[in-house]
């Protein structure tokens, strides 16, 4: 099975069915099978015959105000901004504070639309080391001139490697700057890590003035649509600074009814967090006795780097070979991907032990 876009005929979930193969997939970002949930279907099916497909305009339904009511609950901010799309997020978020910064800093490891946004909101960005708060400091004190406000901006959890950016070291170096502001595209965060699964900013309890988020209902929420949480400010900045939510269609009518309904599954049952942080701990520790050099983290992404005794690719088609699916990743070949070939395994609350025990199993057996 090649790497390319692979024809999913089945809701996606711990067994999907891909290619015509029926397979435990550990690939994609449904990190607890919300998006083959039946209630999330069936509250995409209801809004779709009761509204329609969409509202052809950036306005809103019943479906559309469930979104913003539960994420502002589940979150606990004051407001929520709904708009299209988890990659149109970020720019709605930096055309908010664009007149409330003077320069952006990116980690280099940043998500592609995180530096898009950055590029379109056109003021000039620097990018410092990938998880590197120390080229953080330098690059501000390079390049920060007299009284200008820096901007910094990252991922909260990197989707390829899963890894974890350092918060808390990146708003250490941000304190010396007055008026300096903290930007996490937490896309994969959202809804995984927290005690409550409002993402990297409870993990690492980072939340503070001055510190923002945004992300999607694409992922740990079954549903589709980006998010820009905050308060009554924020949202007043948005409605006057950002063309997205006037100038772009609002999200589908059925996604946001499978949003609504995912966010209402997951605030209804926590202990679906906790299944997933226990696959995570059995994918890990199984992974880390093979010697494969792993953090000891609640993230549902494992990144296993390429060693000179194991060939990735040959690995990953060996598992496909028994109906396992793992996505490789090449030198380079995502947004925060390393210089050396990867394999990331996605793991979802909803794969069994025994699902996991193969799996690692298999992996023992192809190295």
């Amino acid at each position: 099975m090649e790497n390319d876009i692979a024809r999913v005929t089945s809701p996606v979930g711990a067994r999907t069915t891909i290619d015509g193969r029926e397979v435990d997939y550990f690939c994609g970002t449904s990190y607890f099978g919300l998006h083959g949930h039946p209630d999330v279907i069936a509250a995409a099916r209801d809004a779709l015959a009761a509204y329609g497909v969409g509202t052809a305009t950036a306005a809103w339904t019943p479906a559309h105000a469930e979104v913003i009511e539960r994420t502002s609950r589940f979150l606990a901010t004051e407001t929520v901004t709904y708009v299209a799309s988890g990659y149109l997020a970020p720019l709605v978020l930096l055309q908010a504070l664009s007149e409330d910064y003077d320069l952006g800093f990116a980690d280099g490891g940043s998500h592609y639309g995180v530096l898009d946004a950055l590029r379109a909101v056109g003021k000039e960005t620097v990018l410092f080391g990938h998880l590197d708060p120390e080229d953080l400091a330098r690059q501000l004190a390079r390049r920060l001139r007299p009284r200008q406000r820096p901007l910094v901006v990252t991922d909260g959890v990197f989707p390829s490697t899963g890894a974890l950016a350092p918060l808390l070291d990146y708003g250490a170096v941000l304190d010396r700057y007055p008026g300096g502001l903290l930007c996490v595209d937490d896309a994969h965060g959202l809804g995984v890590i927290g005690e409550e699964g409002r993402g990297s900013l409870e993990h690492h309890r980072a939340r503070r003035d001055g510190v923002y988020f945004c992300g999607t209902l694409s992922k740990a929420f079954g549903g589709a649509g980006g998010i820009v949480p905050g308060d009554r400010t924020l949202e007043s900045k948005i409605r006057r600074l950002s063309h997205v939510p006037r100038g772009a269609s609002s999200p589908s009518v059925p996604a946001a009814a499978a949003s609504a309904a995912g966010l209402r599954i997951l605030t209804e049952h926590p202990e679906m967090r906790r299944d997933l942080w226990a696959n995570v701990r059995q994918v890990r520790g199984g992974l880390r006795a093979l010697g494969f050099d792993l953090d000891d983290t609640p993230i549902p992404i494992v990144s296993l780097a390429g060693r000179p005794s194991i060939d990735l690719l040959h690995l990953r088609e060996t598992l496909a070979r028994q109906d396992i699916l793992v996505h490789y990743v090449p030198p380079r070949g995502y947004s925060d991907s390393p210089d050396v070939e990867t394999v990331r395994v996605a793991v979802f609350s909803t794969h069994t032990p025994e699902q996991i025990d193969r799996l690692v199993d298999a992996v023992r057996r192809a190295i």
